[in-house]
Order: structure tokens, then C-alpha cells, then sequence
């Protein structure tokens, strides 16, 4: 009774161990080990320059994209964070009542 114990916790260590090798990428021998140098791919195309060095806040223009709801102002948008906590509150109330109801 022992040995089909063991038997079975190796059966299902080695499904798991093929289960995880099923989602390792394959790679072929021939692009393994390749012996092609690999040519630079410049990002900015065929212009050397970068369109800018760094992002920060002095180069970044005053009238940057703002959304309506980066206009509002911290009391504006009160309304709106109590309605997403009550939209994903609300369900879980709901079904608590309805279990507590059904006893």
C-alpha cells in the first residue's frame, strides 16, 4: 500500500514537471548558437539624433495634454472615487444580505 502511494505522488511530480516544460520557448540548435554578428537596430530610424534627451519637468511644455478629470480639483473628483468604491463595494453587500436572507 506504501509503494502505490509513492508511486502516485511520482506520477503527479512528473506531470507537473512535463505540464511546466510545455510553456518553456524552443529554440533550434542553428539559432542558438548562431555564429552572425548581430547588427545595432538604431530606434530613431535614419536620423541619428534622439528627438530629446530626457524627459523632465523644464522640458516639458506648460500646456501639456490633461485630461477633464486632471482639470478638476481634488474636491471634484470626490464624487467620482465614492461611486467606483460603491460600484465595486455594492455587489459584495448585496450577496452578503441575499446569503444571510436565504437561511
Amino acid at each position: 500500500m506504501k509503494t502505490v502511494g509513492y508511486i502516485t505522488l511520482l506520477v503527479a511530480f512528473m506531470s507537473c514537471a512535463l505540464m511546466s516544460q510545455a510553456f518553456v520557448p524552443q529554440t533550434s540548435v542553428g539559432t542558438a548558437f548562431s555564429t552572425k554578428a548581430r547588427v545595432p537596430v538604431s530606434v530613431n530610424g535614419f536620423m541619428g539624433d534622439p528627438e530629446r534627451e530626457s524627459l523632465s519637468r523644464e522640458s516639458e511644455p506648460e500646456d501639456y495634454f490633461q485630461t477633464n478629470t486632471d482639470k478638476m480639483s481634488d474636491e471634484e473628483k470626490i464624487p467620482i472615487a465614492l461611486a467606483g468604491l460603491a460600484g465595486i463595494s455594492l455587489p459584495f453587500i448585496l450577496g452578503l444580505i441575499a446569503l444571510y436572507a436565504a437561511k
